[in-house]
């Protein structure tokens, strides 16, 4: 995903030099994508420019991902790309950071020598400063300390939507799984402050935005180490004292740490929405326990019914991994079974592949043949789809709130936008559509992941439909 942002369709004034215009391209989560707006604002105050073509700019950044091996080729062959124009341009500065920078830093400065940058993940906040460093250097520039305090005020929202954006609440993972390199690449669990957190919140709000999402790894295990009593739900609560912010939600989450206080703080705050993404990984025990997931199908079940006691009509979102190391058809089976008896609304299903580094990479055989993972993706999509469609059914001639994100990408007649349970709503657009603005619209058919319908009033700044926890 390339960086292009509303405030960035501004011309750059001529005299501007190459060195200071910045191309930037964002591989993986919603945890990059910020990670790339801060160091974006970064480098706006130090004077540099983004640019949308590579062949303009001075500096060619890629904000890298390993938690899937296509990701990661994506990238490094990106970059490779360069190669023959960085002997021809020997102050062009090429940079790799994120995950892929912290996680095979001593291989690229070997494999590739002519990237300038490798920029891990606790110290992308000194970019700016980096960059003129290696201007200097004639070897590659790493900066991978994990211990590294990471420091950083954000002023305004660079997302693509003026109205919404990501706001980092923790940083890190302290979980063991076994496929997983996020610890690896991201470092130990740390906690930044509510009122660190809350403080950005109301800047944000002040500068339009709407609804925030809360990120973090494990996010609700958020406020380890900071003290008896912080959590995720001080920051729900404290969202709801904020005036401007009139929605908030979290991902992702782990089904260990949805403990009630936090749950009794979704069903009262009226500005949490009714959704929830709670990855499972499997269905089955063994499969649980290989991974080192830390519960049994039976807690994750417990946990579902807690959810709905208190929000009964909440959306839930899930992730599923097929042809881990050793799953039989039995054990997979105990996946497909799952979904029926949850009812997830919808859910992303993902092939094993194993990543370096992991205890599964290094201790389990990879004994699943890829068509096998590729039948059994295709069965739980079908099945998830199908229990999505049946979920859907009940919004049919109900009406639901909106916020207006723009024209459908598939048909530019009708507008997109999501309602409070995180559902993407299509309806036939009107003269007045504002983008970020609340509209309500009645259903009147669905399909597996989408409702339709006609507006039936709005736009307005502020929510229309009332709503009570």
């Amino acid at each position: 995903m390339k960086l292009i942002y509303p405030m960035q369709t501004a011309p750059i004034a001529a005299d501007v030099p190459k060195a200071r215009k910045v191309y930037f391209e964002v591989f993986g989560c919603q945890m990059n994508k910020l990670d790339a707006e801060l160091m974006l604002e970064g480098l706006l105050q130090k004077g540099y420019h983004l640019v949308h073509d590579p062949e303009e700019a001075g500096v060619i950044l890629y904000n890298t991902c390993s938690v899937r091996e296509r990701a990661e080729e994506r990238a490094l062959m990106r970059m490779a790309s360069f190669k023959r124009r960085k002997k021809e341009e020997p102050d062009l500065i090429l940079g790799l950071t994120g995950c892929v920078a912290q996680h095979k830093q001593d291989e690229l400065t070997e494999k590739a020598p002519w990237i300038d940058l490798v920029v891990g993940t606790r110290e992308f906040d000194r970019l700016p400063e980096l960059i003129a460093e290696a201007r200097g250097s004639r070897e590659a520039l790493l900066a991978t300390e994990m211990d590294s305090p990471l420091e950083f005020f954000r002023q305004r929202n660079l997302g693509p939507n003026q109205w919404h954006a990501f706001v980092s609440v923790m940083r890190g993972c302290d979980m063991v799984c076994t496929y997983c390199i996020v610890p690896t690449t991201r470092g130990k669990e740390v906690s930044r402050p509510p009122e660190v957190i809350l403080d950005e919140v109301r800047r944000l709000a002040d500068s339009g935005v709407r609804e925030i999402t809360f990120l973090g790894q494990t996010v609700n295990s958020y406020g380890k180490r900071l003290g008896a009593g912080v959590g995720l739900d001080t920051l729900l609560r404290g969202v709801e004292e904020i005036d401007g912010i009139e929605r908030c939600h979290f991902i992702t989450s782990h089904p260990r740490f949805l403990r009630p206080k936090l749950i009794q703080a979704m069903a009262e705050c009226s500005k949490v929405m009714d959704y929830l993404h709670l990855p499972v990984q499997s269905g089955s025990d063994d499969v649980l326990a290989r991974m080192k997931r830390t519960y049994d199908r039976s807690f994750y079940l417990h946990v579902i019914d807690r959810l709905r006691e208190q929000i009964p009509d909440i959306t839930l979102a899930t992730d599923f991994i097929v042809g881990f190391p050793g799953e039989t058809e039995a054990e997979f089976e105990t996946s497909l079974s799952l979904i029926d008896e949850v009812g997830f609304d919808h859910g992303y299903v993902f092939q094993y592949s194993p990543r370096q580094g992991t205890a599964s990479a290094d201790r389990m055989l990879d004994d699943i043949p890829l068509e096998v993972k590729k039948k059994r993706n295709h069965l739980l999509l079908e099945s998830l789809t199908n229990q999505g469609g049946i979920r859907n059914q009940r919004f049919v001639g109900r009406q639901v709130e909106v916020l207006a994100e723009g024209p459908s990408k598939s048909n530019a007649e009708r507008w997109s936008g999501r309602a409070r349970d995180h559902r993407t709503v299509i309806w036939d657009a009107q003269a007045d559509e504002i983008a970020g603005s609340f509209v309500v619209v009645e259903v009147d058919h669905v399909s597996a992941a989408t409702l339709y319908g006609n507006r039936v009033a709005g736009p307005r700044s502020r929510p229309i439909l009332p709503c009570t926890p």
